[in-house]
């Protein structure tokens, strides 16, 4: 019997020391490795937010405002609440996009406003104000573009049109009207022609 005790008890302690050193591994492993991240859970939440845009001479060429601002690791997306986007390009018109939520992507390059949306181009060379009604809009600030796939309401002056779907261009001052276009037009009133004397 006393054999027996001699032979178990030491193999017992081996099992147990040999035990505690791979618990004590384990716990100094998971203290080292770094915990994964959530990439879709917030690790930025901020009120009143002011988010500048400079180009390479320093000049501020755009603005965005929002009550929220939530970034998101995923793309490096940043949500945004009761958003109002202000573009300033020299010698173009300025272009104001008021939102209920918003949604931008790639550094902020791509913005998409998602709800009601409201545009409105500053009246430039001679033409009235631009005023873009609709939903699900998106701006790319590159391209100085604005597009949706909606119904939308453009008003300018005295002109107003319905369509679903448009693609502003700041760059070249166009709007197109992409399918069921339905468009009052009041022409600019020209000075009379003056007939020559006989």
């Amino acid at each position: 019997m006393r054999s027996l005790t001699t032979w178990v008890l030491p193999l017992l302690l081996l099992l147990l020391v040999g035990s505690l050193i791979w618990a004590l591994s384990r716990v100094a492993t998971n203290l080292t490795v770094p915990q994964r991240l959530d990439l879709n859970a917030p690790d930025l939440i901020a009120d009143e937010g002011v988010l500048r845009r400079y180009d390479e001479a320093g000049v501020k060429r755009s603005q965005l405002l929002a009550s929220r601002v939530t970034h998101v690791p995923l793309q490096d997306t940043m949500l945004y609440e009761k958003p109002v986007l202000t573009q300033t390009e020299a010698s173009k018109p300025t272009v104001v996009v008021i939102g209920t939520r918003a949604k931008s992507i790639h550094k902020g390059s791509e913005t998409w406003f998602y709800e009601a949306t409201q545009l409105r181009r500053a009246p430039y060379e001679g033409s009235a104000e631009l005023i873009i009604n609709g939903r699900d809009i998106w701006i790319d600030g590159q391209a100085e573009l604005a597009k949706s796939d909606q119904f939308v309401t453009a008003d300018m002056g005295k002109n107003h049109a319905e369509a679903v779907g448009f693609i502003a261009n700041n760059k070249l001052q166009t709007l197109e009207l992409k399918s069921q276009v339905k468009m009052t037009y009041v022409p600019t009133p020209r000075p009379a022609a003056v007939r020559p004397a006989h």
